[in-house]
């Protein structure tokens, strides 16, 4: 169940969706939101370039490795989780720890 003070962070993720398929790629964003509520990052797909490992997601992943931060945090999606066939513009938030 999303809550509400996660609605500005999931809102964000489908509007780098947005900027993703404006740019030609494929629609999805996701943000990496600390535990105090802070934006920490924030990415789009980038994988129209050709390598396909530029999902937001490993690029957060990538970013908070790199930044010494300190867990937990929490990434929405502007996608449903692996489990479920992805459909841009829905919502779900995964932790990082």
């Amino acid at each position: 169940m999303v809550e509400n003070a996660e609605l500005p962070y999931l809102r964000r993720c489908v509007e780098l969706a947005t900027e993703a398929l404006e740019a030609g790629d494929e629609p999805f964003g996701s943000v990496l939101v600390g535990a105090d509520g802070a934006v920490l990052a924030e990415d789009h797909n980038r994988v129209a370039s050709g390598d396909r490992t530029r999902h937001p997601e490993f690029e957060l992943a990538r970013w908070a490795r790199s930044s010494g931060r300190p867990r937990p945090c929490t990434r929405p999606a502007s996608t449903a989780r692996c489990a479920r066939p992805p459909t841009p513009g829905w919502a779900s938030a995964a932790s990082c720890t």
